[in-house]
């Protein structure tokens, strides 16, 4: 695999904003079980908090980042709709399953700390936020921290499900302005308008886009000013991580170029050997 063509130097430092284990997330899992990783995770519900473990190479910590101020954390009936926003019944209610899985049964004041006053020991390669339309606020009062990130993944919604949420629209412009570009949906989720039901499955969706999961790169004329291990680490992520090949061949290449071996030419036997499917 791509580890025995091109290994970090240093520890590829993860950076998980909302890091309950309710909703998985395989594409940090299958980079931490084949490349060199450190992570930080933070978990404002204390719930859910507990459930983590921090090891020599995962630190959680228990409090939500923002915007620095007390907030009030709306923790629902389901623990992956709990947010400082609260749920927007108006638009949730025409979905199944969201009148009881929006409900908020306890309100906690927490006190938020802006993720660029947050003391990291290690610069963050990748960042992943998923804090339930709280996302502009953690990127506002993050630029500091996010525009030396390689990759972010991002989950947003197209129509906001939570009061106050900013558009989809408005964190990509945030994200652009930091010199990020979305390169692919990690996840698309659909959902049915009531009372439609799809294939017996209250989960599945036609086309109406409910929740995306964006991952966003550095804009690709800023590759040429990356350094050799800044090439390699972001070949490794969007290997593992998003199957992003071709990609990945483009960041290879240049690492060939550097390091003025024959690597890419490896990594295209390499490929060879792997099924490809097209993703949407």
């Amino acid at each position: 695999m791509l580890k025995n063509l091109i290994n970090n130097e240093t520890p590829l430092v993860i950076c998980d904003i909302g890091a309950s284990s309710v909703d998985p997330t395989a594409f940090i899992d299958e980079l931490i079980k084949n490349v060199d990783c450190f992570l930080y995770g933070f978990e404002p519900n204390e719930e859910e908090f507990i459930k983590l473990n921090s090891t020599d190479k995962k630190k959680y910590f228990n409090y939500a980042v923002g915007n620095g101020q007390i907030e009030t954390l709306n923790i629902c009936s389901a623990p992956g709709m709990t947010s400082i926003l609260e749920p927007d019944f108006e638009y949730l209610k025409l979905f199944h399953g969201f009148s009881d899985w929006a409900k908020v049964t306890k309100k906690v004041k927490v006190q938020t700390k802006k993720l660029d006053d947050v003391n990291f020991d290690k610069k963050i390669d990748f960042l992943k936020i998923d804090v339930q339309g709280y996302e502009h606020e953690v990127i506002k009062n993050g630029n500091k921290t996010i525009k030396d990130c390689l990759v972010v993944q991002i989950e947003t919604s197209p129509i906001p499900l939570y009061k106050n949420e900013k558009s989809f629209a408005h964190v990509c412009l945030q994200l652009e302005n930091l010199g990020f570009q979305l390169h692919s949906f990690n996840q698309i989720n659909t959902r049915c308008f009531k009372p439609v039901i799809l294939q017996n499955n209250i989960y599945s969706g036609l086309n109406h886009l409910f929740q995306l999961d964006c991952v966003f790169v550095k804009k690709l004329n800023l590759f040429d000013k990356f350094d050799l291990e800044q090439l390699k680490k972001i070949g490794l992520i969007l290997f593992y991580s998003f199957g992003s090949y071709d990609l990945v061949d483009y960041v290879v290449s240049k690492i060939s170029k550097l390091e003025k071996n024959e690597v890419i030419f490896e990594f295209r036997n390499l490929m060879k050997n792997i099924k490809i499917n097209k993703r949407y």
